[in-house]
């Protein structure tokens, strides 16, 4: 497989661009056809939905209470064209060509191209009122994103999902004037055991993007590799069970969930020897892990639904997935997100489902994100089991909480916005590392500084550290991974703080949480480190830090567009406050902030430095645009979800 096909965080679908939502409030590529819903221009009551099918471009629009268009009588209507036209905004003329299999004259892809080339084929009129309730219907699903609350609990498996990334800029390598030295590259070095861990799970990822129902000997073989990579654990007894029935194909949910189980051991046990480097590494001390039992619950009907829609997933194969099979997993969704309880399993299904979605039919794709997938695919099934999505609070946190930075991320219909930080306790214990989040549910047309609106109203950390400021708490709930229930009421402003002095001063010294079992993952680990007196070097669009005798990529994937911090910032900074993750084969650097140099002054870059809000002039900018677009999808929740 290709180190693409082998990324926990690869990209799968391009993020939504952002545009304005007046003429053109909602637009998808869903269910094979370009559909969406367009406002009338002489009545504000009155919206249409329209719609172009892949390949055919069978066209329909009607009011969404099923009266016809008057101008769709033979061609592209007026709504439809709008709809090309943002389509293509929001999209990309590429991806809106690729999906509707359109091929413009002379190559070159625009709105009007694709109208043109579609239009030629004379294509026919479908039946309005048998499109307009379903995309309709997904229009309201869309506004009801805004109408769900938030939440303060830890949703581990956004770390899948990095932010809209921050396009990337050549600068010239910044060369310190202090020396590196000779130790031994920790980071590079291999690690045992590791190489045959990951081959046992990119066996059965194999076998997952084949499917599972009718197993060829070759992946009858690779999921026997699985099984016996764990032939000497707990599992394996259940796992040889479970990987002879798959290879059958007779494999039960109960099946499924034994080989996810088995994937998520390994990959377990390559998180732990990954960490125990890094904190080798940093010279970092971790607590001891507690493992506490989950509540005791009833399976929710949910649930089941859940577990069989991804049996179902398994059965089919990546190479099999179609629009119906992936557009049931909607329903299941939709019931789970108002739970808080379910909120963590169903933000990940949603964001599966629409890469999945956007990747239809299985059948086009000339190579799959198979590593990705299985980790979504695995992750989902074991978070099925009853009160296994549920956070663990062990004790509550009193004292003062330095910030470091923020980490976003974002899919599709979900964003979270993670603080990273040093607690001193009150009672004068030893500075821990400790994480704060808020996530909330959000329209695929939320994108950019957007996204921070809708978080910054209910984590008042994010002001603090764009103010710069500790905050004080007073029994805040902690779980045993470290995250704290962040809750306002429990929280004060305090006294100025710089995150590079907390950084130089206070992390060296603090100690880690360790992870919970479940959570142990390649790509859950994020470590906050604190680097300077670095060189920097771009080579083809890569950037890369030399320090200490190391080389360290930077992933600059994760940096957000809605902030100042660029790569370009990065490649001329000579300190930096970042996170140590492993992906694809290696370690890497996640910038959270970096200090550089700006007209002989030292300035720090946060990449979260609009979360509580910015008067920077590219921030204002970008606010207003994000303050439009919101304004418009809550106007339209107004009159169509509370009427």
């Amino acid at each position: 497989m290709t180190d693409w096909e082998k990324s926990s965080t690869a990209r799968v679908v391009p993020p939504a661009r952002p545009r304005k939502l007046a003429k053109v409030p909602f637009v998808e590529l869903a269910d094979g056809r370009l559909q969406g819903v367009v406002s009338s221009g002489s009545d504000i009551e009155r919206v249409y939905v329209s719609s172009v099918a892949s390949g055919t471009y069978a066209f329909a629009c009607s009011t969404n209470n099923n009266r016809p268009c008057g101008g769709a009588r033979g061609s592209f209507c007026n709504h439809i064209r709008a709809l090309i036209t943002e389509a293509v905004l929001q999209y990309g003329a590429e991806r809106v060509a690729r999906y509707l299999r359109v091929e413009p004259e002379g190559g070159e892809a625009d709105a009007a191209s694709l109208t043109v080339a579609m239009t030629r084929t004379r294509p026919a009129q479908a039946d309005g009122k048998a499109a307009a309730a379903p995309v309709f219907s997904r229009f309201l699903r869309h506004l009801a994103y805004l109408e769900l609350a938030p939440t303060t609990a830890p949703l581990p498996e956004m770390q899948w999902f990095p932010p809209t990334r921050s396009a990337a800029t050549e600068a010239p390598p910044h060369e310190p004037g202090t020396s590196v030295g000779e130790e031994a590259d920790l980071l590079t070095a291999p690690v045992d055991g590791l190489d045959e861990a990951l081959a046992a799970v990119d066996a059965f990822d194999r076998a997952l993007v084949a499917g599972l129902l009718r197993p060829q000997a070759a992946r009858a073989a690779d999921l026997t590799q699985l099984a016996l990579a764990v032939a000497g654990s707990p599992l394996a007894a259940r796992v040889a069970e479970a990987a002879e029935k798959a290879a059958a194909g007779a494999a039960s949910e109960d099946h499924f969930v034994a080989l996810a189980a088995a994937r998520t051991a390994l990959l377990g046990a390559a998180h732990d020897a990954l960490t125990a480097r890094a904190d080798e590494t940093t010279g970092r001390i971790r607590t001891e892990t507690t493992v506490t039992a989950p509540a005791e619950r009833q399976a929710a009907n949910l649930l089941v639904a859940a577990r069989t829609w991804l049996a179902d997933l398994a059965r089919t194969g990546w190479q099999g997935i179609d629009h119906e099979l992936v557009g049931s997993a909607a329903q299941i969704v939709s019931a789970m997100l108002p739970d808080p309880a379910l909120r963590r399993l169903a933000t990940l299904l949603d964001g599966f489902a629409a890469e999945l979605a956007a990747s239809c039919p299985g059948t086009a794709l000339e190579r799959f994100p198979a590593r990705r997938w299985g980790d979504l695919w695995a992750r989902a099934l074991l978070l099925t089991q009853p009160g296994a999505a549920e956070p663990q609070v062990v004790g509550t946190a009193t004292g003062r909480l330095l910030p470091l930075g923020v980490d976003l991320h974002e899919h599709a219909t979900a964003a979270q916005a993670q603080v990273h930080a040093v607690f001193e306790p009150a009672d004068g214990g030893a500075p821990r590392l400790v994480r704060a989040s808020v996530s909330v549910p959000k329209p695929d047309t939320v994108v950019a500084a957007g996204v921070w609106q809708l978080l910054r109203p209910h984590l008042s950390l994010l002001a603090a550290l764009g103010e710069g400021r500790t905050m004080d708490l007073t029994a805040m709930p902690l779980t045993d991974e470290g995250d704290l229930i962040w809750d306002d009421e429990r929280a004060r402003p305090g006294d100025p703080a710089d995150p590079f002095a907390t950084a130089r001063v206070a992390l060296p010294t603090a100690t880690a949480a360790p992870t919970t079992p479940l959570d142990r993952h390649p790509a859950r680990l994020a470590e906050p480190v604190f680097l300077e007196g670095y060189a920097t070097q771009q080579d083809a669009g890569a950037l890369t830090l030399t320090f200490a005798g190391r080389t360290l990529a930077v992933d600059t994937d994760r940096i957000p567009t809605a902030g100042p911090l660029t790569t370009e910032a990065v490649a001329g900074s000579g300190a930096c406050i970042g996170l140590l993750r492993w992906d694809d084969g290696e370690f890497r650097l996640q910038p959270l902030a970096v200090e550089t140099t700006v007209r002989k002054k030292t300035v720090a870059l946060q990449a979260g430095a609009w979360a509580g809000g910015t008067t920077d002039k590219a921030g204002v900018k970008a606010e207003k645009a994000a303050t439009d677009a919101v304004t418009v999808l809550r106007e339209r929740a107004g009159r169509l979800l509370r009427k």
